[in-house]
């Protein structure tokens, strides 16, 4: 190998001749090397460019040298086979000849310092070094190092190849004199790509685009042959999908530039070290047999192969996508039993360390029955439980019959079905799994899953009580993630049956047993569900911190079915804190996690949306209709009573505000049809008996609740029922009972700060508090607070105050004397007197006490 001047394809410059007529423009590549290298320190810098065939190293650098020659001298020399090599002095002359800055006479053929020679040249010069990787000549080496170490200050190097030629450079690097511009620096961007592809006539969708990305990584040589290859083609998504490295111009292209020179050993290890998609050097050993695995690594690195790492603890290594597709390929070669082999090696070597879903993988690829049964006993269950529902289906509904026939098979993609939202297709997966032991390995944990992933079926789709007698008889299996997992489900079913405590008790083992076993994805779903049963019983504050707790432990891989469930648990608690704004704005998120239209928990979302925006719309009655909409044209879905029961007041209400007394009957008559008689439900019948003024007949209705007889599913509705029972009070006259029950339901209210009570009945609410202002004890901060709430409306009876009446009227609830009044205010008595005449006119009242529970009740104070 030797140093030699470019010959073939040059200009008269010495710079290759572009290979099309359009190049691609590559900015970040002249920013680079001006940026880096245009400048006048000393010693001056120097540009490596290293990159792995096909880079467009050379189009690129001739591209930038063109532009800069313009300006300065550019030496373009190539390495070459010359068997005479001929000294650097010698070619950098050559180059220099017809310059303004020499020629023949003024650089004999006697001096040999490159740095001799440059240091003549009265500008800036540039030395391109292409294909330095051939460099091997020790001769040329040590000249080139000494140029480097010692090239005038007018001089900048760069220095291309496939890798770098074996130069002393350490010390250069850490002196940070060598400017690296590596393949992601020269790989294409999207934009770069279209430009490309441009120049074939090739114009592509943008998700087109994107795949062609994916397949090429910006690998210039990859976006070239595609363009040829796209290039009038019928269907470009298809020949893209298509786009791999059997395809007859890549594969030969990989053959000619990158595997024809490789010895026998190394290309047998890059065929048996593709079969994973990454590798680490121990499990290379594995597949190759090579104890000397992490030298052949070193030396694809070394020659800037087509080969990544990934940095980590142990660190891994991938091949290009196109290379790797050429090399799966080839390990047909080998027949299928080798393949067969490498494959169940590497399921083995993943599940050794962990990596469930690669072993997995590799298992279902070996078509070993074993192997796949071993992984899913083991990891199955975590897999879909962390988030990887969907790669777990994918891999076994791809198996052969064998594989997907095992029970434990067809319990893991029932499981996966159940959190991708499909559960027609799981239950059918476990309609063939048998009840009893099975009798194969790992019986009795098989019988626990099915179990667990029975009774998770009937708790999204009904039928809790036999599923869960059936779990009573299947003994524990042992397994932490099952165990959780097991936990959780019986939490919901008891949940969904409005048994609290006995779910509680399920559902804090859940969450035990979950961070035990570092199952993430059921200590997010257990904490979950414990905010709804917070939410059943009216514990706010309880409920957001769940779910607080919840969004922390969020798993990388998310459940869809998770976030909207955490999402519609802080909805409905910033909804009972009257916190609108919050509510529609989670209740909308949760919108986008529901798999469809088809989706039942589609329902609960969007009518949660529905009623949370009634208080803010614009036009309230077509909000109320549109709420109606949604509740009788979709069946709902399976939930706890208590989270059924807590927005039945608040919907009723929206109802009978705009006068729909039917839309109200049919809610009620439907609530109950759901869950019985219920101090819920009881509840709502007494509303419409309020609204319908039959106070005895509500009143009577009412008692059973308020006694404590009957029990309701939402605390919240205790607050309510107090509410209705002082209206009822207040409507018949009786403002002690008024007062009474009022007090009971703030005191049931203040702990959790709830307000959506006192706003389902606003008008009521506003008239009450007046009436018993200041007479609440410890609670009067609370109930100010509720009346502070409230929405301000002005008085519609009465004309408007005018500024000083409104002065005026701000002074009433200080119970101060009019003499008192009118001296803070700078007037006279008799000014006072006048303003107070006027107030009491225009609110219909007589006395100051009617006027100030007048204007509290219109929303003045």
């Amino acid at each position: 190998m030797s140093i030699v001047e470019y010959s073939e394809s040059t200009t008269n410059t010495g710079i290759p001749a572009l290979r099309c007529d359009r190049v691609v423009p590559r900015r970040r590549l002249a920013a680079v090397l001006d940026g880096a290298l245009d400048n006048s320190s000393d010693p001056p810098p120097i540009a490596l460019v290293c990159a792995p065939a096909g880079s467009g190293k050379t189009t690129l650098l001739a591209d930038w040298a063109r532009t800069v020659s313009e300006q300065s001298v550019v030496v373009w020399v190539t390495v070459g086979d010359a068997t005479d090599p001929r000294p650097l002095g010698g070619l950098i002359a050559r180059s220099l000849e017809g310059t303004e800055h020499g020629g023949p006479q003024q650089f004999p053929e006697s001096v040999q310092s490159p740095a001799e020679l440059l240091a003549g040249a009265g500008g800036r010069v540039w030395i391109v070094l292409d294909d330095a990787h051939h460099l091997q000549h020790p001769d040329a080496l040590s000249e080139l190092e000494t140029l480097i170490r010692t090239a005038p200050r007018n001089v900048r190097i760069v220095v291309c190849g496939r890798f770098e030629p074996p130069l002393a450079l350490q010390k250069l690097r850490l002196d940070g004199r060598i400017v690296d511009v590596t393949f992601d620096d020269l790989a294409f961007t999207s934009d770069e790509a279209e430009i490309l592809l441009a120049e074939h006539d090739v114009r592509l969708a943008a998700d087109d685009l994107s795949a062609l990305m994916s397949r090429t990584e910006g690998w210039a040589a990859g976006l070239r042959l595609a363009g040829m290859s796209l290039e009038n083609h019928p269907d470009p998504a298809r020949l893209i999908e298509e786009f791999t490295g059997c395809r007859r111009a890549v594969a030969d292209y990989l053959i000619e530039q990158l595997l024809d020179d490789l010895p026998v050993r190394t290309r047998d290890f890059l065929v048996k070290t593709s079969v994973p998609a990454t590798f680490t050097v121990g499990l290379a050993e594995q597949l190759t047999g090579d104890t000397d695995a992490h030298t052949i690594v070193e030396q694809l690195e070394h020659r800037n192969f087509l080969i990544g790492r990934i940095e980590g603890s142990p660190t891994r290594f991938r091949y290009h996508p196109l290379l790797r597709s050429y090399l799966r390929a080839e390990i047909g070669r080998l027949g299928r039993d080798a393949v067969t082999e490498l494959e169940h090696v590497a399921a083995r070597w993943y599940a050794q360390f962990g990596e469930a879903l690669l072993s997995l993988e590799h298992a279902v690829a070996a078509d070993d029955a074993a192997d796949v049964t071993f992984v899913l006993q083991e990891s199955g269950l975590a897999l879909v439980l962390d988030g990887h529902a969907a790669a777990v289906e994918r891999l076994l509904a791809g198996a052969s019959a064998t594989v997907r026939e095992q029970p434990i098979t067809r319990i893991v993609r029932s499981a996966a079905h159940l959190h991708a939202g499909t559960a027609p297709m799981a239950a059918e997966l476990l309609d063939d799994v048998p009840s009893g032991t099975t009798p194969e390995a790992g019986g009795g944990y098989t019988e626990a899953f099915a179990s667990a992933v029975r009774l998770h079926l009937a708790v999204d789709h009904g039928q809790v009580p036999a599923a869960l007698e059936q779990d009573a008889t299947i003994r524990l299996s042992g397994d932490p993630t099952l165990a959780s997992y097991r936990s959780l489900q019986r939490g919901r079913a008891r949940l969904q049956l409005g048994l609290l405590d006995h779910a509680e008790k399920n559902l804090r083992h859940a969450l035990a047993c979950a961070r035990a076993g570092g199952s993430v994805g059921t200590e997010r779903r257990a904490l979950v569900e414990q905010a709804v049963l917070h939410l059943c019983r009216g514990e706010l504050t309880a409920a957001h911190a769940c779910v607080t707790a919840a969004g922390e432990t969020a798993s990388d891989q998310r459940v869809p079915e998770d976030d909207r469930r955490a999402a519609l648990a802080d909805a409905l608690g910033s909804y009972l804190r009257n916190d609108l704004s919050r509510a529609v704005e989670m209740a909308s998120a949760s919108i986008d996690t529901v798999h469809g239209p088809g989706d039942p928990s589609a329902w609960e979302s969007t009518f949660a949306a529905a009623l949370y925006r009634i208080d803010v719309a614009e036009n309230r009655r077509a909000a109320v209709t549109a709420l109606h909409s949604i509740a009788s044209t979709a069946p709902q879905p399976a939930r706890p009573p208590g989270l059924v029961a807590v927005t039945l007041p608040s919907t009723l209400f929206a109802y009978l505000h705009v006068g729909e007394t039917t839309w109200g009957r049919e809610w009620a008559d439907s609530a109950t049809a759901l869950l019985g008689r219920t101090g819920d439900t009881v509840l709502l019948e007494a509303i419409l008996c309020l609204g319908a003024g039959h106070l005895d007949r509500a009143r009577t209705v009412l008692r059973p609740v308020l006694d404590g007889d009957l029990g309701c599913a939402a605390a919240t509705s205790l607050v309510t029922a107090w509410l209705v029972d002082a209206e009822i009070a207040r409507r018949r006259g009786h403002d002690s009972r008024a007062h009474d029950s009022l007090a009971e339901a703030l005191r049931a209210a203040e702990p959790e700060q709830i307000l959506r009570p006192f706003h389902d009945l606003t008008q009521s609410t506003r008239e009450l508090l007046s009436a018993s202002a200041g007479r609440f004890g410890s609670l009067d901060a609370f109930a100010g607070s509720v009346r502070d709430s409230l929405p301000r409306v002005p008085a519609t009876t009465a004309e408007n105050l005018t500024r000083r009446e409104l002065e005026l009227l701000a002074e009433l609830p200080t119970w101060r004397t009019a003499e008192e009044i009118a001296s803070d205010l700078c007037v006279s008595i008799n000014t006072v007197k006048t303003h107070l005449r006027g107030i009491y006119r225009k609110l219909g009242v007589s006395t100051r006490r009617e006027a100030v529970l007048a204007a509290q009740s219109s929303g003045l104070l």
